[in-house]
């Protein structure tokens, strides 16, 4: 089984096992059950507890063996003591693919749990089962649905698939939603080189983000990465840099750590963007769902601020970028708003023609003008929060959404500019003129680096 194939049994099970699943629901009681059919889940569930004759109205069975025919997926949420002969019954009933929820294995660090690993290990590999975990809440697919999580997550239909060793992760964070989620936890069987040779392939996705701890099978990974990364864009979070971070992930996944140096080189050498930070995964993946790649370098700077201006020009030469010659129609079309002595330029500061023709038709001329300037291959809007709906309307009236229009929004981003964020439904925003250009500048090198810009 190649492992788009493997890993299809675990993102998209038509039947799943729920091994452990408890009798009562409701909140608190961590019901795997509940959240996989509060998620609309539209196959078959068996629910697995020897203790019930059936959970919320679905006939439960005994033990795997009981089930009257072979489910997709099992997945086990079991002290860990009875996973062994539970992942032996998946074998003995034909069940290819399994997700471990429960933990206390390796990363316990106590010797039965090592001891307990390695027996679920021999027994999936004696009975040709593949295995998710242990330590691990599994999958998240909103485009099923299907999840194998107890916890809640949010339900959006994003094109960004994460990869984690880290099921906590699956909440997401600020600005950042997932639309497929793959919890590998210890990592015993299933890895990265599945999971990326899945989500380069699905036609869903269009980021895929990969959260590592440590590697335990790093040949194959590489060669994955050297074959997919091109495919669309992949960005690594490598987290354990630190010691006190290597030694937290040693407890928490049972993985290696290795050399933060050989992660920096493996991206170099395959194509796989290193991000830093969690701002840089927030960024990174806004910018490659919503942003073309540019044509060239040249850009073009619209602003009510002279000041902030300097700040996005102190920048530019960090990421490559220089600034645009507007041309003499640009020029032209946008003097009459200007005074008698004074010209049109880049950086165009909106003030003075704003104040005098209308602050909002002032931006929204001027953006169009520029997004029809050919010298201009990209344009930084720096805005206050109630000019975005202008900057989208402008793109809207030129149609040229194949020029990158990237905003840096001034002021507080509290809860109030969030909602009219999501109302304009404006993505590509930006808390400060250098993650804005460094976002900009990553889509724009993993276009020019695959050729496809």
């Amino acid at each position: 089984m190649d492992s788009v194939q493997l890993i299809k049994h675990f993102m998209e099970p038509r039947s799943v096992a729920l091994v452990g699943v408890p009798r009562r629901t409701g909140r608190g009681t961590f019901n795997i059950l509940e959240n996989l059919m509060g998620a609309g889940y539209k196959g078959k569930p068996f629910p697995v507890n020897p203790n019930a004759g059936e959970i919320m109205g679905i006939k439960a069975y005994p033990t795997v063996l009981d089930i009257p025919e072979v489910p997709d997926l099992a997945v086990m949420m079991l002290p860990r003591q009875a996973v062994p002969e539970t992942v032996k019954h998946c074998a003995q009933r034909g069940i290819r693919a399994a997700i471990v929820v429960s933990d206390g294995f390796d990363e316990a660090g106590d010797d039965e749990g090592r001891r307990l690993q390695r027996d679920v290990e021999r027994i999936a590999g004696e009975g040709g089962v593949h295995l998710v975990g242990p330590n691990s809440l599994g999958v998240v697919n909103n485009y099923a649905p299907f999840t194998s999580t107890f916890l809640p997550v949010a339900s959006e239909r994003v094109p960004v698939a994460l990869v984690s060793q880290s099921g906590g992760l699956f909440a997401g964070f600020h600005e950042f939603i997932m639309g497929k989620g793959l919890d590998l936890g210890n990592m015993c069987d299933v890895g990265f080189s599945d999971a990326l040779e899945y989500f380069a392939h699905d036609p869903d996705i269009k980021v895929v983000v990969l959260h590592i701890e440590g590697m335990k099978q790093g040949r194959p990974f590489f060669q994955a990465a050297r074959r997919l990364a091109g495919l669309k864009p992949v960005l690594v979070l490598k987290t354990g840099r630190s010691e006190a971070g290597s030694r937290a992930i040693a407890s928490h996944t049972g993985s290696l750590t290795g050399e933060d140096q050989v992660y920096s080189a493996l991206a170099r050498q395959t194509g796989l963007i290193r991000v830093d930070s969690v701002d840089d995964v927030c960024d990174f993946t806004k910018a490659f769902l919503h942003l073309p790649p540019p044509k060239g370098n040249r850009l073009g700077i619209l602003t009510p601020s002279g000041g902030a201006a300097i700040m996005a020009l102190d920048v530019l030469g960090h990421y490559d970028f220089q600034m645009a010659r507007l041309s003499a129609d640009t020029v032209g079309r946008l003097q009459e708003f200007w005074s008698p002595w004074s010209t049109p330029g880049n950086p165009l500061d909106m003030m003075s023609p704003g104040v005098m023709h209308g602050y909002k038709k002032m931006y929204s001329t001027s953006l169009q003008a520029m997004l029809d300037d050919p010298g201009v291959d990209i344009v930084l809007c720096i805005a206050g929060t109630p000019t975005l709906k202008t900057v989208k309307g402008a793109i809207e009236a030129t149609g040229r959404w194949e020029k990158p229009v990237v905003s840096w929004a001034m002021g507080r981003w509290d809860e109030a500019f969030l909602a009219q964020l999501n109302a304009v439904d404006y993505r590509a925003v930006f808390h400060t003129p250098e993650r804005a250009l460094r976002a900009m500048a990553v889509v724009r090198d993993f276009y020019r680096r695959n050729g496809l810009d």
